[in-house]
């Protein structure tokens, strides 16, 4: 009896698995608070710039632009320095491409832009020296930043291995596409 009811189970999860393998791609979704929460932890410690400035970044927004295949945050800013006795806060706009890796699974910003930077209480002057130096130096940092990374139980399913193929940017987010391994 307990042979037949190990026969029947060892067929049962053959079959699941075969269903599994003839499946063919899975698609894995990521939302935008994914993106930003990922950004939060990146962006968490203070950025100096020419040594004399300190940003802290903090609670991304993060949007989709499925036309241009473009990401858009919005980041509270906080800006420090010695040349003033209190710090300023903000906001910062910053645009860029994704570029899905697939040799590291990973998620990539690619030509990233400093679309906008403002300081509530700052003169139009200051903001216009600051997004200058903002958008010179800013883009340069940011680009390669890791924003995803798929998960190891995504890549393994039902006893299939999968690889990431493809990824897609849609107004929701984005849709990455992997492939069961042959």
């Amino acid at each position: 009896m307990k042979t037949k009811l190990f026969l029947t189970l060892l067929i049962l999860l053959s079959f699941i698995s075969g269903c599994a393998t003839l499946g063919g791609d899975r698609t894995v979704n990521v939302t935008g608070d994914q993106i930003a929460q990922k950004l939060n932890e990146k962006l968490a410690l203070p950025i100096s710039l020419l040594k004399v400035f300190d940003v802290n970044l903090s609670n991304s927004v993060v949007t989709f632009d499925k036309a241009s295949g473009r990401m858009i945050t919005t980041m509270d800013s906080k800006l420090s320095s010695q040349m003033f006795d209190e710090s300023m806060t903000g906001k910062l706009g910053i645009s860029g491409k994704l570029r899905f890796d697939a040799a590291t699974s990973k998620v990539v910003l690619d030509d990233p832009k400093i679309e906008n930077i403002s300081f509530n209480g700052a003169n139009g002057k200051f903001n216009d020296l600051f997004n200058s130096l903002a958008k010179t130096v800013g883009g340069e940092m940011l680009n390669g930043l890791t924003l995803y990374t798929v998960k190891p139980e995504d890549l393994k399913f039902g006893g299939t291995s999968y690889s990431p193929k493809d990824m897609v940017v849609t107004d929701k987010g984005l849709q990455l596409t992997l492939s069961p391994e042959k």
